[in-house]
């Protein structure tokens, strides 16, 4: 790179050190400077059936023992199911299920995993299923939570994870896997593979 900024999307007649303003607000960044990854989240309802719902802002936060964290509106029914229930399920899907996780997040409730078009498969330490269809999963216990307004913040220790034999063995398992990133609404982006540090590739 020069002092001028390169590449696909960039001003060649502007610096590369000058800035923009960005609003506060997600709604309106335009690029987003994080992204979060798309998943699945299953709980159980207070009758026993299971409810899925599609969030982009879940990440691991602590490893030994291993913990993650996501944030939903206080009054979402996966917000009032984990709370309750103090369990839950991240799945992750594959790009192939984009669309159709884009579909279940439009769905009225109740909102069955079956109802969302998707395949129940029994969690090994938790109530709520594992979805089948999707690449991997991460069973969690909630531990603490925290509200911020209309959101809250809901932390879980990771009791169970597994993923599809597939993906488990390959030489380049995130090529397999294709799990994809909220951008903004209705766009995403897709992690096609993984580069190594130094490979003429990762250049």
């Amino acid at each position: 790179m020069t002092a001028r900024a390169r590449g696909k999307g960039a001003s060649r007649d502007r610096p590369a050190s000058e800035k923009v303003e960005l609003p506060l607000s997600i709604a309106d960044w335009r690029p987003a400077p994080i992204v979060g990854q798309v998943v699945l989240l299953t709980t159980c309802n207070e009758d026993g059936t299971t409810n899925i719902a599609p969030k982009c802002w879940a990440a691991l936060v602590a490893s030994q023992p291993l913990h993650l964290a996501f944030n939903c509106n206080r009054e979402h029914w996966t917000a009032r199911n984990v709370l309750r229930s103090r369990e839950f399920v991240v799945n992750v899907p594959g790009v192939e299920l984009a669309e159709r996780v884009w579909a279940t997040s439009r769905l009225p409730h109740p909102r069955s995993v079956e109802s969302a078009g998707f395949t129940e498969l029994p969690a090994t330490r938790v109530r709520p299923p594992r979805v089948l269809e999707c690449r991997a999963h991460l069973e969690c216990s909630l531990v603490h939570h925290l509200e911020f307004g209309d959101e809250v913040w809901l932390l879980g220790r990771v009791l169970a994870a597994s993923a599809d034999a597939e993906v488990a063995n390959a030489v380049d398992p995130f090529d397999v896997m294709r799990s994809f990133m909220y951008l903004e609404s209705g766009t995403y982006g897709i992690i096609g593979g993984a580069n190594r540090v130094g490979s003429k590739r990762g250049r």
